[in-house]
């Protein structure tokens, strides 16, 4: 699988395919979109040859569960300015959940804006960056992924490995700790696309190659849509 697949990705604003200029080439090579702490870092503070970016929150007011589909519509068109502002990449973060603040799923947040986008025609102008407390699993990375996000930032997957390590409940460094979990995530996400017969991470981003399991057709159309939900399910409220 290593030999034949790539998870590589080319960060930023897509140009017509129709077409051939320099600016084709204008884009952030990222040769693992599982990203560490320090290369979110490099991400968020670059200054670099056009690259900007732009940090939206993904966190709403406590108790305010009623509005979480209005909170996904003001988080869409945040991102929607940002992209008329001239940014290349937005991260969606939920860092600074506190006991007022909590945040949107991740996955929600990921899929209706990258659907919101798409009907806007503006979602080959902007990589989307999730920094989340969220994914841990490989599958949640996959969904992630499968749903439109174009590299992911898993911070607390990654404070909690470094604990362990610290508190000697694994015999290895943080830093060794922490590389072998990266290294087993990708690792998975390589089977998850060998066994759907997809090669390169590029084109299994944005597929949507699942079926919803208890999802309303309200919460499908809005994030996820064109997924099947045979049984229906929950909605927003």
């Amino acid at each position: 699988e290593e030999l034949v697949m790539s998870l590589e990705t080319f960060l930023g604003p897509e140009r017509n395919l129709l077409s051939q200029t320099k600016e084709h080439c204008h884009k952030l090579y990222i040769k693992r979109p599982i990203l560490t702490n320090e290369e979110l870092e490099k991400i968020r503070h670059i200054r670099l040859n056009g690259f900007k970016t732009k940090i939206v929150s993904m966190l709403f007011q406590a108790g305010d569960g009623k509005d979480l589909q209005k909170n996904l519509g003001n988080l869409c068109k945040e991102v929607a300015l940002a992209i008329r502002q001239g940014f290349s990449f937005v991260i969606l973060s939920d860092r600074g959940v506190d006991k007022g603040h909590c945040a949107l799923p991740a996955l929600l947040a990921v899929g209706a804006v990258h659907h919101y986008l798409v009907q806007k025609a503006l979602r080959t102008r902007v990589g989307i960056i999730i920094e989340s407390a969220e994914p841990r699993e490989v599958h949640h990375f996959a969904l992630l992924f499968g749903f439109g996000a174009d590299c992911i930032n898993p911070y607390l997957a990654y404070a909690a490995v470094e604990y362990l390590a610290q508190e000697k409940e694994l015999q290895l460094s943080a830093a060794r700790a922490q590389e072998n979990y990266r290294k087993a995530l990708e690792k998975g996400i390589l089977k998850i696309l060998s066994k759907m017969g997809i090669s390169t991470l590029q084109s299994y981003r944005g597929a949507q190659i699942f079926e919803a399991l208890g999802l309303g057709d309200e919460v499908v159309e809005s994030c996820f849509c064109g997924t099947v939900s045979r049984i229906g399910g929950i909605g927003f409220e």
